[in-house]
């Protein structure tokens, strides 16, 4: 299955860049700038679209990351040990209640990134309600048109964040493998509006 995935992607990735071959490197980074937003995204390993009721997906990133935590926060295998205690059960189900809250207002909260001329990359949550801004980051980011990627690194360090592989760019879509994360995010660009 993951030599189908891998292969699935290369493929995207040697069309993109052969039919991208029109246009110029100003182009091509000309359509990058603007506000983009995430419509999906992998959370802790599993595909999410922010587009799709939170609930029932946060539900899912949790059946898959609850051995983990298990392990990780109480030191408790719950499919290789024996004996359940029950402060792990009650713990379990503290943490289960707690994590899928805080996935599903994740998954459902709008994230943006904006391209800048001068190459800043900006992204945020935006709580669309109250239009209130959470965890904004900012980031330099350098477009390599050889590679079709973007080198998105912390401002004045030379530490890269991601190395994100352009799948997909037409004027109002985007998408980008990071391959750090072996993740997959789709983005739509919306009208320009500070936040």
């Amino acid at each position: 299955m993951k030599i189908l995935v891998h292969t699935s992607i290369l493929f995207a990735v040697f069309c993109f860049a052969t039919a991208s071959r029109r246009l110029t490197v100003a182009d091509k980074w000309e359509m990058l700038q603007g506000r983009w937003e995430v419509l999906s995204y992998s959370e802790q390993g599993i595909q999410v679209n922010k587009k799709q009721p939170a609930l029932r997906q946060a539900v899912q990133v949790w059946q898959h990351i609850s051995r983990t935590r298990a392990m990780n926060f109480y030191g408790f295998d719950p499919e290789n040990d024996e004996k359940r205690p029950r402060k792990f059960d009650r713990w379990f189900e503290r943490d289960s209640t707690t994590e899928v809250a805080r996935v599903a207002e994740a998954i459902a909260t709008p994230y943006f990134a904006v391209f800048f001329a001068d190459s800043t990359l900006s992204c945020y949550n935006k709580d669309t309600l109250t239009n209130t801004v959470f965890f904004p980051e900012t980031f330099h980011a350098r477009f390599s048109p050889v590679t079709n990627s973007i080198d998105i690194n912390f401002p004045g360090v030379n530490i890269t964040r991601w190395q994100a592989q352009i799948v997909r760019l037409e004027e109002n879509r985007l998408t980008l493998f990071l391959p750090e994360e072996a993740e997959i995010v789709e983005l739509r660009k919306t009208v320009f509006s500070l936040p």
